[in-house]
């Protein structure tokens, strides 16, 4: 999550956050995933379709405007355009530095469940 989260420093996660308030587009939260927790940001929410090609991402078709992520240009060849329909109970994460992260690109979406709590100081 570089920029904004340096790797191995502490985080704080707001564990009753999401208690009562559904996770929002652009929180970054602690997800679980593959045995362990890794911070990501929420960019897909129930109901919507995201789509990708190397650096750009669209929810239902426009593109999303991202002046925290860290996006690699694009890649020759790469035209290829993938979608993800959620589902009601169903998000879209991803690390800031896209280059390097795997994440709903790589794993799909995650439930509601797998979000811990949302990250709120580093």
């Amino acid at each position: 999550m570089e920029p904004g989260f340096r790797e191995g420093s502490d985080v704080v996660l707001s564990l009753w956050r999401y208690l009562f308030k559904a996770p929002a587009r652009g929180d970054v939260v602690a997800v679980r995933h593959a045995e362990r927790l890794e911070l990501k940001r929420i960019i897909g929410l129930p109901g919507e379709d995201v789509s990708w090609n190397s650096g750009t991402i669209t929810i239902n078709g426009t593109a999303l405007d991202e002046p925290y992520a860290m996006i690699p240009p694009p890649v020759p060849g790469d035209g290829e355009w993938r979608t993800v329909h959620l589902g009601r109970n169903e998000y879209f994460v991803a690390g800031d530095h896209r280059l390097h992260s795997t994440d709903s690109r790589r794993f799909g979406p995650v439930v509601r469940d797998a979000i811990i709590g949302k990250a709120i100081a580093s």
